[in-house]
């Protein structure tokens, strides 16, 4: 009697706990459904069945395409969605993706995409805040390498490209981006007028890395990019960078709003436009700079042009700077023009570096910007602190 009831006990246990794994298992239809809708506003997303395996997720015959359309999906086959946990009213979250590498050809253009991985995907619930910037956030993707042909010859490549965004500063947030080396080959691209003169340059291809950093904190909008460098092999290296204030949830959910208005209106709604002017005022610039570092670009360009007007190279420069007053004459701030005349004359003589600085004292409020270019050109480099400098 005892061994029936043990074996009758056990016989429960096995029915409860296979009832609890079939209770709690992942909704692996609702997943791919709201990544569908998440993804909606600017990427199509299709596919066929969808299977859970555990805690992963399953999507078979998988495409996307603009959401606009005209574009052939790509194909990406089946995607297994990793230790997937959550639900539409709690949000979700994905550890990992692997994508199968893409080969699609459009007439004569084949495209190449291998080693791409997700990793960190959440997608908020659908009942989250439209404040949000998006209804999804990645912590890291990588792509081992992008490539496009035109008739079997590389236009462009890609090679080891990643973006991180992790939090920091509380709800705030950090990225920083890598692409550690791309190729542009313009023989490849059947344009023969662009390829003579890339050639003539110096550049009938071109190759180089990208890196930078950026961060935002919604409490003061605070959105700020970090020195986002281009370097481009014996051509030179541009690097930008800014912060703006007032860029805050609110905002962002606002001028959603207001664009949607003036969509559906074709620009027409007044109110929708007087709108926008008062968002812009809630909007400061902090700070912005742009500086190209000289690495053999801007000597080839004015021997380019030299020989385009058959003039020796140093009369052209002389006749380039004898032009540089004319040009800044509309400005009416003897001041800056001085200031600008100088650097770019120096420049020209010696290419180094060049900066473009905007340094106040306080944050600049939009309209006051707007306003000042408008109303009073000539008052700008004084209201933003703006600099032109050289060879620094």
């Amino acid at each position: 009697m005892s061994s029936i009831r043990s074996r009758s006990a056990l016989a429960a246990l096995v029915v409860l706990l296979a009832g609890s794994s079939s209770a709690f298992a992942v909704d692996g239809e609702a997943f791919a459904d709201r990544l569908k809708s998440a993804m909606a506003p600017s990427t199509r997303l299709e596919f066929g069945t969808v299977a859970t395996e555990g805690d992963d997720v399953v999507v078979n015959d998988a495409r996307v395409s603009p959401s606009e359309g005209g574009a052939t999906p790509y194909v990406l086959g089946t995607l297994r969605f990793q230790n997937v946990s959550g639900s539409n009213s709690e949000g979700w979250r994905v550890e990992r993706l692997q994508l199968n590498d893409i080969s699609q050809t459009n007439e004569d253009v084949t495209t190449n995409v291998t080693g791409a991985l997700l990793e960190g995907l959440t997608i908020r619930p659908d009942t989250a805040n439209t404040a949000v910037l998006s209804p999804l956030f990645l912590e890291r993707s990588t792509v081992g390498s992008v490539a496009v042909e035109k008739g079997g010859r590389n236009v462009v490549a890609l090679s080891d490209l990643g973006v991180v965004t992790q939090p920091s500063d509380g709800d705030g947030l950090a990225s920083t981006v890598k692409l550690g080396r791309f190729t542009f080959d313009t023989t490849a691209t059947g344009n023969p007028g662009l390829a003579q003169v890339m050639s003539e340059l110096g550049y009938p291809q071109l190759s180089g890395s990208l890196q930078g950093a950026g961060s935002w904190k919604p409490q003061t909008g605070a959105l700020s990019l970090d020195d986002l460098k281009i370097a481009v092999e014996q051509a030179g290296q541009l690097e930008l960078a800014y912060t703006i204030t007032g860029y805050t949830p609110s905002f962002i959910q606002s001028l959603s709003q207001v664009s949607q208005q003036l969509q559906a209106s074709n620009g027409q709604n007044e109110n929708a436009g007087m709108a926008v002017i008062g968002l812009i005022s809630q909007l400061y610039l902090q700070s912005a700079t742009i500086s190209f570092e000289d690495q053999s670009l801007t000597n080839r360009v004015l021997d380019y042009y030299a020989k385009q007007n058959n003039q020796p190279r140093d009369q052209f420069v002389q006749s380039l700077k004898a032009t540089i007053p004319l040009g800044l004459a509309y400005l009416q701030n003897p001041a800056f023009q001085a200031q600008v005349s100088e650097a770019i004359n120096d420049f020209l003589s010696n290419p180094r570096s060049i900066r473009i600085a905007i340094e106040p004292a306080a944050p600049i409020p939009a309209t006051q910007i707007l306003g000042a270019a408008m109303g009073a050109p000539q008052t700008l480099p004084q209201v933003l602190n703006l600099t032109v400098r050289s060879g620094q």
